[in-house]
């Protein structure tokens, strides 16, 4: 499906940042969706085609560095700052009702968003999000090198990585990569394995007052938080016959998650 994507400016610290992104109208409320490290909007472009999401708002945008989006010269940006970036582009398309979906930095990025905007957000689906230090799996690679090592060495590394997984989800990945602005995806590794390491990201999520719940793909059911995320309560789905990519891996599946979670969502404030 060809799909005409969207530019918009906004200001952040003294730069001007063109921020690509689509936008599907609706009548009831707004999906917004948050992509990973290394990933772009495209990963939720075939939310726009499932008819059981026609009448919601469809967004997502890629992040500095990220797909269509520059990553000025001279600026390190980490997740507060993309926290910052999505309520500026919220504002500036002036979304509203939102249910996110963030997958793994995006993840990270909803979560805290959802903690400081919480007047915005109507319920979040987490795939995936960084919520504790085993999901740091490509980005504690980064730590600890130069910029200059990163580049010569570790991408390099990463890739090959990639490349060998079989999914589809990893070979849509080793395509983004392509394109990903190195620097970004340095400067994105530092903070996200900072808060995953030390942000108590569980107790947070399981805090948030609003509707939530976390889908994972079912060759990652070992991940060792998820059964105290039954136990406090908080609903888990688990996608069969994928990684950490459901949404193409298993986009039936997921995007039936989505669907379900939205309608319960809808009749909670009607």
């Amino acid at each position: 499906m060809e799909i005409k994507n969207k530019k918009i400016r906004i200001k952040y610290n003294k730069y001007i940042l063109s921020i690509d992104y689509f936008i599907r109208k609706g009548r009831k409320i707004t999906l917004l969706y948050l992509h990973g490290l290394g990933c772009s909007k495209k990963d939720f472009e075939e939310a726009l085609v499932i008819s059981e999401l026609k009448d919601y708002k469809i967004v997502s945008f890629d992040f500095p560095g990220c797909g269509d989006s520059e990553y000025p010269k001279n600026l390190s940006l980490g997740m507060d700052d993309l926290v910052e970036i999505t309520e500026l582009v919220v504002s500036k398309l002036k979304l509203s009702n939102l249910i996110i979906i963030g997958h793994s930095m995006g993840g990270l990025t909803s979560l805290l968003y959802a903690e400081k905007y919480k007047k915005r957000v109507l319920g979040f689906i987490n795939v995936e999000g960084n919520l504790a230090p085993e999901d740091c799996f490509f980005s504690r690679k980064v730590i600890g090198y130069s910029f200059e090592e990163f580049k010569a060495k570790i991408f390099r590394n990463i890739k090959r990585i990639v490349n060998k997984k079989r999914n589809i989800g990893f070979q849509k990945y080793s395509k983004h990569l392509l394109k990903i602005n190195q620097r970004a995806y340095f400067d994105y590794c530092h903070t996200m394995t900072y808060y995953s390491d030390k942000g108590n990201l569980i107790e947070r999520f399981l805090s948030l007052k609003i509707p939530k719940f976390f889908v994972f793909g079912s060759e990652n059911n070992k991940l060792s938080y998820i059964p105290y995320l039954k136990k406090k309560g908080c609903k888990t789905l688990e996608i069969p016959n994928s990684n950490h990519w459901p949404g193409y891996d298993n986009p039936k599946a997921y995007y039936n998650v989505i669907h379900n979670f939205v309608k319960n969502v809808i009749k909670r404030v009607q």
